[in-house]
């Protein structure tokens, strides 16, 4: 059973569990990070896709598959500073609640390697909340903030707090444009010239990426690139293809696996058909452009865009998520299957547990 805080975090994580989990591990892939960090993040501009992906980036990045409590979190990222594993990718305090990043990774800057930057992507299917979800990524980075204490510094050693960004991709541009939007806290003398130095104030920033539904004629090749990868009703292969051959990303078989469970599930059609108006069997059993007219094989078993051979697709996640060793808990929780079945699948493909 996944967590979720509010409605608008169930809409957002598009109740697919099997797509959010795919989405959030291809993600955490440094050669999508990479092209991500080069267009969002200011002191990677200059660098090669490259050098972002073989020497910046720390470690290997985490998604938001394993729970970590505080105190077990700030006892393993103490042991060593450049540890990765064991980043708050699920951040919980007594009074605060809880807050789960998609995606979360430390990085180093291209110029000042004492410098670290904190940062977490989350994708999002749409901007569209009963609360303005620039609001919740300002409460991102200010727990990315308040989170290094005890792991990055303690009592009165505010000097060693890291610059966070906290970047977010919807899936819903306004009016089909796709664009990158940056908030950032900026110096403003109002009597005299007093300044101060610009690392000490310029700590957090949030960049909102919207990507467009439709393949649209951009400069910008992140936007091109996410488009490709998540809106695109190309197949795998063809996804496989694009991606080699206009930004030199070689996905990996199990790489190819997670794009291939996504289109299998369909979710950007769904998305893209709720928008336009139609109505969803999901919702009312009738005509949509996702099902068109056809009963949901949900309900009756019968095929659908998004329910056609979900047993065969469920399947195929289990046995993806077996080859890439994912831990039991995450295989479960992404794909609501029991451990019991997991095993016999397991067991039947002759895959470790």
């Amino acid at each position: 059973m996944m967590d979720y805080d509010t409605i608008d975090d169930i809409y957002l994580a598009g109740k697919n569990p099997e797509y959010d989990a795919a989405a959030k591990k291809l993600l955490s892939s440094k050669k999508i990070l990479a092209w991500i960090l080069k267009y969002c993040v200011e002191e990677f501009k200059d660098s090669s896709i490259a050098d972002i992906r073989d020497r910046y980036i720390i470690g290997i990045p985490e998604t938001a598959s394993v729970p970590v409590l505080t105190d077990e979190t700030n006892a393993a990222a103490m042991m060593g500073t450049d540890r990765i594993s064991g980043e708050r990718t699920e951040d919980t305090t007594i009074t605060e609640g809880k807050v789960t990043f998609d995606v979360r990774f430390r990085a180093i800057t291209p110029h000042n390697e004492l410098v670290q930057l904190i940062i977490n992507i989350e994708a999002q299917r749409s901007r569209r909340t009963s609360y303005p979800l620039l609001k919740r990524a300002m409460y991102y980075v200010s727990r990315l903030i308040s989170s290094q204490y005890g792991v990055d510094f303690d009592r009165a050693q505010y000097g060693k707090i890291k610059k966070v960004y906290s970047i977010w991709l919807c899936m819903d541009a306004p009016d089909e444009k796709g664009g990158i939007t940056r908030y950032r806290m900026q110096e403003e003398p109002e009597y005299g010239n007093v300044r101060t130095d610009k690392e000490d104030y310029d700590l957090q920033q949030v960049v909102m990426v919207y990507v467009a539904h439709a393949r649209a004629d951009m400069e910008n090749r992140l936007l091109n690139l996410l488009g490709e990868l998540f809106i695109s009703e190309d197949n795998a292969k063809m996804k496989k293809e694009a991606l080699n051959d206009h930004y030199d990303i070689d996905l990996n078989d199990d790489e190819e696996g997670l794009v291939r469970t996504m289109c299998n599930l369909s979710v950007g059609l769904y998305a893209r058909g709720q928008e336009r108006g139609e109505q969803s069997g999901f919702i009312k059993g009738e005509q949509s452009g996702f099902i068109k007219g056809e009963q949901s094989g949900f309900a009756k078993g019968e095929q659908s865009g998004f329910t056609k051979g979900r047993m065969e697709n469920s399947n195929e996640i289990v046995m993806n998520l077996l080859h890439m060793h994912v831990g039991m808990d995450f295989i479960k929780k992404a794909t609501g299957r029991s451990e019991e079945d997991i095993r016999k699948l397991a067991e039947e493909h002759h895959l470790p547990v």
